[in-house]
């Protein structure tokens, strides 16, 4: 009985707080939808760990060590970190003063990918070790994303408001369609993907615009130091598989192989030896661990050894170092 009480009156609670929404102004909801991004903003989920730390009776150090290494464990089980947002406000489609806006900034850390609705219900992966930042309000005269790194899009169809997805000097320009773009500023290609719908790649500078269309099943490659891009008809969904958490490797350069891994578990690794960049890969992990895929690769390859070193951790547990994974050669036994 007291279950049904407190279950109704929660319902009640939740009935009053949509009828007071509704009165509310474009100019209240604004208001709050800035202050339940300020209070977003100022989560500390390690404080928050360690108060429970702190009520646990047992002060017993290897019993904390243990605890330490379930945290460890829930976050590695969770390798697709869903972070969904959405609007708490409608939004005026004809709202025009450009100086009335803020900026909202999103992140997926190192080993983490992340799943991200924007106010007009648009779906966005964000892939680890990027970033997007969009305008509030968000729908205006046009969408827009600014990027840096990788990210899967599923866009709200609007033949009236574009969606723009910029990157550095260049963009992305669609009305309602799934496509891929990686745009890591420290690497020299931008890559488009395009899954369902149409798109326009701008290649924006002083000196000249390039304009590029591209149809389903279209992979594009944009050098940034060159300025010229290349297109080619190919199986597209190897390029977007990363948000569904498959890492799909078609003769994949060692090189390439490191910066995901790093950007997939959050580890540093290190090929030793020259040689083994002309070695490439071609596999598919599907939700595997870090070990898992360390295990395999050195299977796939019997010259190549892999060594992991895990990371230091203090007293507080804290990482003081980061966990490294070391490439080598074998060691031939001479005949």
């Amino acid at each position: 009985m007291q279950q049904d009480y407190k279950e109704n009156a929660a319902q009640k609670k939740f009935e009053e707080f949509l009828e007071y929404r509704k009165d509310l102004s474009e100019f209240d909801k604004r208001v709050e939808a800035g202050a339940i991004i300020q209070q977003i903003e100022t989560v500390d989920i390690d404080k928050g760990f360690e108060k429970i730390q702190h009520r646990i009776d047992n002060k017993d150090k290897s019993v904390n060590l243990i605890n330490y290494f379930i945290r460890v464990a829930a976050i590695l089980s969770i390798p697709l970190l869903m972070i969904t947002i959405w609007s708490l406000f409608l939004q005026n489609k004809t709202y025009t003063n450009h100086t009335d806006f803020s900026w909202q900034e999103l992140s997926s850390p190192v080993g983490m990918r992340s799943q991200i609705i924007l106010p007009d219900g648009t779906k966005l992966w964000l892939n680890s070790q990027s970033t997007i930042r969009y305008r509030i309000p968000f729908v205006n005269e046009s969408r827009i994303v600014e990027l840096k790194g990788e990210a899967f899009l599923n866009v709200m169809p609007d033949e009236e408001i574009p969606f723009l997805v910029k990157a550095g000097t260049t963009q992305v320009e669609v009305v309602g369609t799934e496509f891929n773009v990686k745009a890591y500023p420290e690497e020299e290609n931008i890559e488009v993907a395009l899954l369902e719908g149409k798109v326009k790649f701008a290649a924006i500078n002083e000196n000249q615009q390039k304009y590029l269309e591209l149809s389903p099943g279209d992979y594009m490659v944009f050098n940034k130091s060159e300025g010229q891009a290349k297109r080619i008809k190919t199986d597209v969904e190897k390029y977007a598989a990363w948000r569904k958490n498959v890492l799909i490797l078609d003769e994949t350069p060692i090189e390439e192989v490191a910066v995901l891994l790093q950007r997939w578990y959050g580890v540093k690794v290190v090929i030793q030896d020259e040689e083994l960049k002309k070695y490439k890969f071609t596999t598919t992990f599907e939700n595997e661990s870090l070990f898992r895929v360390l295990e395999l690769l050195e299977l796939s390859s019997p010259d190549i050894k892999v060594k992991y070193t895990p990371g230091k951790v203090n007293d507080q547990f804290e990482k003081t170092n980061q966990s490294t994974v070391l490439i080598t050669l074998k060691t031939k036994t001479p005949m």
